[in-house]
């Protein structure tokens, strides 16, 4: 049974087939496009009378739409089956009235995430007064720093040594030296939608590395640092392309969230072991005191296509040797070959 009110809104959804699914309503593009603040749809359901009075309020001529109260409202899933509860036939804890288990909405919070840190890294940009920049407040300095920037003191390598340059081609490779953010909102205009794949070595905020930011908001600081890059990395990469970001166990968990919540859940491949160090001999202080770091971890993501793997394995006979070959050529020519015939014939030992 439907309340008068339920049956007014799904009559104005009704109107955007865009938010059904075999008479099933896709709330989360619903709300998507509420907080998009999409014209049509919000001017459609303000028209109603009903709900109008429901979900707005009158200041002075004009009437202020609730969003969130509407947001709420389809949110909870009760509303639109047969009770006039918002709250399920059951006890549990909750988090802004809703069921921590139901809510999938779980996203990284942390200070400045609001704003942009230029973030210097090179020798050059040591010691300077760095600012955040918040993204409403400070836009005019955001757009400029996003704007794109002319590459200066550009050469070219080559087999025949270096050579000065006056174009830059498809088929050049580029290495950039300079500030990270400022280069990739410079390749963003050109290469947007077209990378394939992205590897990140970012600092590892461990206090001995080239982090140095050492006030109480240090995590705060680099997660800020990490999400202004991770944010115009997405926009480079291809529809298929996928993104690996190697990283330590000081701020693995965190980055994880935040690239949960930038690149999507559902995103996210695997995570993959690295060897780092061992305990051997006395390069491992307090090696007897303690539990020894010996891994890193390099995060994987795609960006939201079909992603395929052609993986080589070269595996030692002391080893597991369940992989027994290994492909060779290029993307559009791959054949298997045996491993053992592979490494002789490439004298390899």
């Amino acid at each position: 049974m439907q309340t008068t009110l339920q049956s007014e809104i799904d009559i104005i959804l009704k109107q955007f087939p865009e938010y059904w699914e075999n008479e099933e309503l896709l709330k989360h593009k619903v709300i998507e496009d509420l907080r998009n603040y999409k014209e049509v749809l919000i001017n459609a359901l303000i028209s109603n009378e009903l709900v109008r009075e429901t979900y707005s309020i009158q200041t002075g001529e004009h009437n202020v739409f609730k969003l969130e109260d509407f947001i709420s409202m389809l949110r909870f899933k009760n509303y639109w089956q047969n009770s006039y509860t918002r709250y399920s036939n059951e006890i549990g804890l909750t988090s802004e009235e809703k069921y921590l288990k139901y809510n999938t909405d779980v996203v990284l919070d942390f200070p400045y995430k609001d704003t942009v840190l230029e973030g210097g890294m090179t020798k050059e940009e040591v010691g300077i007064d760095e600012v955040f920049f918040h993204n409403v407040l400070a836009k005019e300095e955001v757009d400029v720093l996003f704007s794109s920037k002319v590459l200066a003191d550009i050469k070219k390598f080559d087999s025949n040594g270096e050579h000065e340059i006056t174009e830059i081609t498809e088929d050049d490779n580029l290495i950039i030296k300079g500030n990270n953010l400022i280069a990739l909102h410079t390749l963003k205009e050109r290469f947007s939608g077209k990378v394939k794949l992205i590897y990140i070595d970012p600092p590892f905020n461990t206090g001995n590395d080239s982090f140095k930011y050492n006030d109480r908001f240090n995590r705060s600081t680099w997660l800020t640092f990490m999400k202004n890059r991770l944010e115009v990395a997405k926009e480079l990469l291809s529809e298929n392309g996928i993104i690996f970001i190697e990283i330590d166990k000081n701020e693995d968990t965190y980055l994880k969230v935040l690239m949960d919540e930038i690149f999507g859940e559902n995103n996210f491949i695997n995570s993959v072991t690295v060897q780092s160090s061992t305990a051997s001999g006395n390069k491992t202080a307090h090696k007897d005191k303690t539990i020894i770091k010996t891994k890193d971890t390099i995060l994987v993501y795609k960006n939201k296509g079909t992603v395929e793997f052609y993986p080589q394995y070269i595996s030692q006979d002391k080893w597991d040797t369940h992989f027994n070959s290994i492909l060779v050529g290029n993307e559009n020519d791959y054949k298997s070959v045996p491993l053992r015939d592979y490494l002789i014939n490439n004298n390899i030992h």
